[in-house]
């Protein structure tokens, strides 16, 4: 059993990297959002297709009481859904 804490102790570390290496971007559009120029660079599409991937990532840590894997797909989701909206909305108001 040694091995399964290591392991488990693997995954918390993977998973809080993936988990926080969001966060500066999803900061960064945040203080940007209304410098339309330089966020026009930033893909929503991208931020669109990581949404769905984390909201199945986070369900499935969800399911298999995986909680790192969840908790790095609902942080990632949450990010994602910022960036998103931070991108999308300036637009729209703008048109």
């Amino acid at each position: 059993m040694a091995g399964g804490a290591a392991i488990e102790a693997v995954g918390f570390v993977g998973s809080a990297g993936a988990a926080v290496m969001w966060i500066p971007q999803a900061v960064r559009v945040l203080r940007l959002r209304r410098s339309g120029a330089v966020l026009q660079g930033v893909s929503p599409a991208a931020y669109a297709v990581a949404m769905v991937f984390n909201a199945l990532l986070a369900l499935y840590g969800y399911e298999e009481r995986a909680v790192p894997v969840e908790v790095a797909g609902a942080v990632n989701l949450v990010c994602a859904t910022v960036i998103i909206g931070a991108i999308l909305l300036p637009r729209r108001s703008a048109a």
